[in-house]
């Protein structure tokens, strides 16, 4: 019996550590970024963006009612604001801050805008938080691609 505990011991260790290097070679820094063409000024844009009490009306996370994302919000933080970039920095309940930016850039052969949102993440060496990040895409990513698609209608550009 105790050759047993003994071994399911070191079988635990040893699996420990091997998912722990593999973690290892995932990057702790993970950028994801969406883009859309807007029609200029630029300036519209990026006011809606500016003034958080307007996020309700194109942020999804702030559009839904019972948002369990939305309550572990303790604040967000206007951390930088130009003429062609706003940044913000979100904290919530338990976990690391989050970067959101919000960057225009135009395109000097036509008349349009990109507007590019991207979400930086700083990781812990924990390897439950650098697998996890893995699908950061899947559930960041369709709400990204839906709040630049509301930002969108609402300037109607």
């Amino acid at each position: 019996m105790v050759r047993l505990i003994k071994l399911a011991f070191i079988s635990f260790v040893i699996l420990f550590l091997t998912v722990t290097a593999i973690s290892l070679l995932i990057p702790s820094h993970i950028r994801i970024s969406k883009a859309i063409n807007v029609a200029p000024p630029a300036g519209d844009v990026l006011a809606l963006i500016k003034d958080k009490n307007q996020w309700q009306q194109w942020h999804p996370v702030f559009q839904q009612k019972d948002s369990s994302t939305a309550s572990k919000l303790n604040s967000f933080i206007l951390k930088a604001a130009s003429d062609s970039e706003v940044i913000y920095e979100l904290h919530y309940k338990k976990s690391r801050p989050v970067v959101n930016g919000w960057a225009m850039h135009s395109h000097t052969s036509t008349d349009s805008l990109t507007l590019q949102w991207y979400m930086d993440f700083n990781l812990p060496w924990y390897p439950w938080q650098k697998f996890g990040s893995l699908f950061y895409e899947n559930t960041y990513g369709v709400m990204m691609e839906n709040g630049l698609t509301n930002i969108k209608k609402i300037t109607g550009k």
